[in-house]
């Protein structure tokens, strides 16, 4: 019973993923397929006239520290050059507390 209650706690951690999804060189096709649709897109050329994007997401993980109806988004920042991957970066997080009743009835 004990080991039960270990293995269902533990299982409601998680960690930012997207991240770890994708990798540098990565087309944004193959990006986008992976990690979905983004948040919101930006674009502008360089002075080299080289297209540069970048897409942005939002994930919403369980915040890290055991048994928690709290809720972090972490945005993620993909870098694009010319269709082509060349940055992956992680911007703010956002912690929200969840209300809950207190109420029980044992």
């Amino acid at each position: 019973m004990l080991m039960l209650l270990t293995i269902t706690l533990t299982a409601c951690k998680t960690k930012a993923l997207l991240g770890t999804k994708v990798n540098l060189g990565m087309t944004k096709e193959q990006v986008t397929q992976i990690c979905g649709k983004p948040f919101k897109i930006s674009a502008k050329y360089d002075k080299e006239q080289n297209l540069q994007e970048i897409l942005y997401y939002k994930e919403k993980t369980w915040d890290d520290g055991g048994w928690s109806w709290s809720t972090t988004i972490t945005n993620h920042m993909f870098v694009f050059k010319n269709g082509i991957l060349v940055a992956i970066e992680q911007g703010d997080e956002e912690h929200n507390k969840q209300q809950y009743n207190t109420l029980f009835v044992w």
